[in-house]
């Protein structure tokens, strides 16, 4: 497999990011375990009232932030106002977010692909998600709405004219940052992100896709696009039969993308392997596929064999560096709820109490 860009690494920050996006290799909180360098990390004591999470917010603050706030909405839990304020606070004036903003007083910085810092479409993209699902609806009247609206026409005019997105301007395009875009917008069906795509989906291998063109295929981003086929979250749960996702033989048929993530829940017995490591297991990617085959065209077992992997190693996803992820934890709530399982007794674990013991005050 390519290299990770010189050193680079591609890393879930948005598991739900659940996100792969190109950083610093210190900067991976999600896709890959963390190293010593990593968790001996400085923590800033910048604003940080009301973000989940003990961790440095660098490079996955929103993120974090957005996903924990997705899945407490989806269990039907009472969202900390503190948390929505500190999310609040983090926007730009042009509607965009960045991944931390330690001095929300100051003007956003412009966005610097050397340094993976400025605005990014990933971290506006779930910030939309987690602020429209709080919203009236009534943008005049209510901040979280309006700033919604914001983030969602900032994302669209960041389209690119080959029709992807990328994580942060200068970045060329990417089948992550592209998903994620589309499942906020509601654009699934996009001509033109449709095509971006469907280039990068790799038919020889059961249509799993690559990050970006000449990449081999990884699970994050075959779990993102077939995400994006699914709608906006958060996910309600089906009953009944439903069929699996196969892999076309036309590349532009997006949905085939399920078929390469349930091949990969059913094999790894409900666990994906991790691109990098194949004795190691990707749990981000775990998590997304898994939210995926709840939905239509999921496959009913590769869900119950991720399921069930899921609640056996709560603590393999969920515990970085010594503490707890919210990003991991909110996820696991939308799992739990798509999947139609307890979110407060996930295999034997408290999700909701964990995630909220992550609140700063």
């Amino acid at each position: 497999m390519p290299s990770r860009l010189s050193g680079l690494v591609i890393a879930g920050v948005a598991a739900f990011g659940l996100v792969a996006t190109a950083m610093p290799a210190s900067a991976a909180p999600f896709d890959e375990a963390p190293s010593s360098a990593q968790a001996a990390s400085p923590r800033l004591e910048a604003d940080t009232v009301g973000l989940f999470g003990q961790s440095d917010p660098t490079y996955d603050g929103v993120y974090r932030q957005a996903v924990a706030i997705i899945g407490l909405v989806a269990v039907g839990e009472r969202v900390p106002p503190t948390a929505v304020q500190w999310l609040l606070r983090q926007q730009c004036k042009n509607g965009s977010l960045a991944a931390f903003r330690p001095d929300t007083s100051a003007p956003c910085p412009i966005a610097d692909p050397a340094s993976y810092t400025g605005p990014d479409s990933n971290s506006t993209a779930l910030a939309a998600m987690a602020l429209g699902l709080l919203g009236t609806g009534t943008p005049k009247k209510d901040a979280r709405a309006l700033a919604a609206t914001a983030a969602r026409t900032w994302l669209s005019r960041t389209q690119l004219p080959g029709g992807g997105w990328s994580w942060i301007a200068g970045l060329a395009p990417d089948s992550v940052s592209t998903s994620m875009a589309i499942t906020t917008l509601g654009r699934a069906g996009d001509a033109r992100a449709t095509r971006w795509l469907g280039r990068h989906m790799d038919v020889e291998a059961g249509c799993a896709m690559r990050f970006q063109a000449g990449m081999n295929p990884d699970p994050l981003s075959s779990a993102w696009t077939f995400l994006a086929t699914q709608g906006t979250p958060t996910y309600q749960p089906i009953r009944g039969a439903r069929v699996a996702a196969s892999c076309p033989m036309d590349a532009n048929s997006l949905v085939g993308s399920g078929a390469a993530i349930a091949a990969s829940l059913v094999a790894g017995n409900g666990q994906i392997p991790s691109a990098y490591d194949p004795e190691a297991t990707d749990w981000n990617g775990t998590a997304l596929g898994t939210l995926g085959m709840t939905q239509r065209n999921g496959s009913l077992t590769a869900m119950r064999l991720g399921l069930a992997a899921l609640e056996s190693n709560v603590d393999a996803y969920v515990v970085i560096a010594g503490d707890d992820n919210p990003g991991a934890l909110g996820t696991l709530l939308m799992v739990a709820h798509a999947a139609r399982a307890n979110p407060r007794d996930f295999g034997g674990q408290d999700l909701v109490t964990r995630l909220l013991a992550t609140l700063r005050t």
